[in-house]
């Protein structure tokens, strides 16, 4: 465990959707629980009634990190819902926890504005200095109103929070996950490799400029280092303190494409005219993962449940600049860093020991 054996006495993770240990790929330990059924949706009483019925020991937990996620059809909605369960959430570990001490709420490159590249101009290396997009933008970025409700729910009282800024998330996730580009990418590469071949060339998919723009991506251990280390140091790191986190190093497609397609026994080259399209391409071969799945004992709705869209935007639509900047966290004493092409294959080994993907070399 990070940063020791002995750094909390238990951890309760809890979920909405039904979820065992196994499933997550954690291993039995006494100190460690998984509650499912636990709806932020159903408000504050019924929350803090699952959680005490569930959880004897609540009112020992010290220290809470926030990351759910509700996906919505508009930015209002978006907004209403998302801050919505994070107030539910806010009000029903103080209830239920009153010796709450640290309270991490995990956001991301939002914050930056980066999902409107066309109409923000994005400056980086992106530091946490950085003023929030300006309206009426600003009132589309839902991250914006859980930290004001934060700052707003802390205020006078004996529990703080930090807010940790990832950028795009590289790691497992045992169920369907809106967001899950590792999934996307390793499902993509197994099923471009069984249509095409061993050996065969994949040129990336997007355009030269995002084949060669910078970014920072964030691998899940990391980020889940970070923000243990937030809630380790609240003197530093709390009071409504945001903190970016990635792996390390300012990375490009160029430098990493090649080196993800070699991981499935594929050629990773550089984008082409006649490229192609993610979409078309696993619209046009769902028959070849299903082949796939039936070889290996894989789930056959993994292509079906993954959302394309996304993986298309982050490969194709991201054609522009966005490192993050380190400088913060380093300073605050977290040195943690990891190659970016480990942190993806990290996720596939996960990935393939429940498998959603098949085995290496398959």
């Amino acid at each position: 465990m990070y940063p020791s054996e002995t750094a909390f006495k238990r951890i309760t993770g809890t979920t909405n959707r039904p979820l065992a240990l196994h499933q997550a790929l954690i291993a039995e330990d006494e100190r460690i629980k998984l509650v499912s059924g636990i709806d932020l949706r159903t408000g504050v009483e019924e929350v803090v009634a699952r959680l005490q019925e569930q959880i004897p020991d609540i009112a020992t937990v010290t220290h809470v990190f926030f990351t759910a996620y509700i996906e919505e059809k508009t930015p209002e909605t978006m907004k209403t819902t998302n801050t919505y369960i994070l107030e539910v959430a806010i009000q029903a570990a103080e209830k239920a926890a009153p010796n709450m001490q640290t309270f991490i709420l995990q956001t991301g490159g939002n914050g930056y504005g980066l999902e409107f590249p066309d109409q923000v101009q994005v400056k980086t290396p992106l530091s946490e200095s950085l003023p929030r997009i300006p309206e009426p933008l600003a009132s589309k970025v839902f991250y914006y109103a859980q930290h004001d409700l934060l700052t707003a729910a802390s205020y006078k009282k004996k529990w703080i929070f930090s807010e940790i800024r990832p950028q795009v998330i590289v790691g497992f996730s045992p169920s369907s996950n809106f967001m899950n580009l590792a999934q996307g990418l390793g499902a993509l590469l197994s099923l471009y490799k069984e249509v095409k071949g061993a050996g065969t060339s994949f040129p990336f998919p997007g355009t030269l400029s995002g084949y060669n723009a910078t970014f920072t991506d964030t691998s899940q251990d990391i980020l889940a280092k970070m923000e243990i280390f937030a809630a380790l140091n609240p003197e530093t790191c709390g009071n409504g303190t945001i903190i970016n986190v990635a792996d390390g190093p300012t990375i490009t497609w160029a430098q990493l494409w090649p080196r993800l397609c070699e991981h499935f026994g594929i050629v990773g080259s550089g984008p082409r005219d006649d490229g192609v399209s993610i979409q078309d391409f696993v619209s046009k071969h769902k028959d070849a993962w299903l082949d796939i799945a039936k070889r290996h004992g894989l789930s056959e709705k993994v292509v079906e449940q993954m959302n394309w869209a996304f993986i298309q935007f982050v490969l194709v639509d991201f054609a522009f600049d966005r490192e993050y900047d380190l400088t913060y966290s380093r300073n605050l004493g977290f040195t943690e860093k990891v190659d970016t092409v480990h942190g993806y294959i990290t996720a596939w080994e996960r990935m393939r020991q429940a498998k959603i993907l098949p085995p290496k070399g398959f």
